[in-house]
């Protein structure tokens, strides 16, 4: 990619007034970068501003709009005036120069040494990648750890299915919609076709299904394709689930004590 004309966006913020006092503020900084980009012949597409925001979060106007425009490649640099103008968050940085990396956009320096227009620079860019996909390891780590730990307790993962609710973090039974639960079972048990059951309850026949299927409401917790014992109660026994699901058949030893 030629430095010649390089579509560059201009990012730029203040979080306070005693930032511009220091000799920073928002006009500083956009003076300082479109010299920079003269002296390249960079062509500025845009200035992205935030003024009044901290960079410990990415929720400013200014960098949301720049993720936009970034989408739809309409430019093929960004320079700031310093790098925590744009986010003092380091996991936040990593991850936006990542993408940066994957939509090959140059990210550039003033006032500091990195220029990713540059043979360096670009090695630079292949270290944050590195560094990005690491996190992404840790956090699927971190993520899988606190699933097994939930699983372990015999909590359910997803939202409360129709006969649950949640109280304290626990699956609790709703006495109303359990009572629906019960005679969907019943019903199904006795042979009474999914459209009548549809009819009569008011429920979709594809909600039916997942019910059916479902073994949260044997008192169990199905995790990872396993299915485990859980800590809430259930609303139908054992047998009437395994009668309908003899795919699963699920045994009443289910596994407790999976996580070493």
């Amino acid at each position: 990619m030629t430095e010649i004309k390089l579509k560059t966006a201009i990012y730029v913020r203040v979080s306070t007034e005693e930032q511009a006092k220091e000799g920073i503020s928002i006009s500083a900084q956009i003076d300082r970068c479109q010299n920079y980009c003269k002296a390249r012949s960079w062509k500025v597409i845009n200035v992205y501003t935030d003024a009044g925001y901290s960079a410990g979060s990415m929720k400013r106007p200014g960098v949301q709009q720049l993720f936009k425009d970034l989408n739809e490649n309409k430019f093929e640099n960004i320079l700031v005036y310093k790098f925590d103008r744009f986010s003092r968050n380091v996991r936040d940085l990593i991850t936006f120069l990542d993408q940066l990396n994957e939509k090959q956009v140059n990210f550039t320096s003033v006032t500091e040494n990195i220029d990713t227009t540059t043979a360096m620079g670009e090695a630079f860019f292949q270290m944050i990648g590195v560094f990005a996909q690491l996190e992404r390891g840790m956090v699927k780590e971190r993520v899988k750890l606190a699933f097994d730990k939930k699983i372990s307790d015999g909590e359910s993962l997803s939202r409360a299915p129709l006969g649950y609710i949640y109280n304290n973090g626990k699956l609790a039974i709703d006495k109303l919609n359990s009572k629906k639960i019960k005679t969907i079972f019943e019903m199904r048990v006795a042979g009474i076709h999914y459209k009548i059951i549809s009819e009569k309850l008011n429920i979709p026949i594809s909600t039916l299904y997942t019910i059916i299927k479902n073994p949260t409401y044997a008192g169990k917790v199905k995790y990872n394709g396993e299915i485990y014992e859980g800590t809430h109660k259930p609303i139908i026994d054992l047998d009437l689930f395994n009668n309908l699901n003899p795919q699963q058949s699920i045994k009443s030893n289910t596994l407790i004590d999976w996580v070493s």
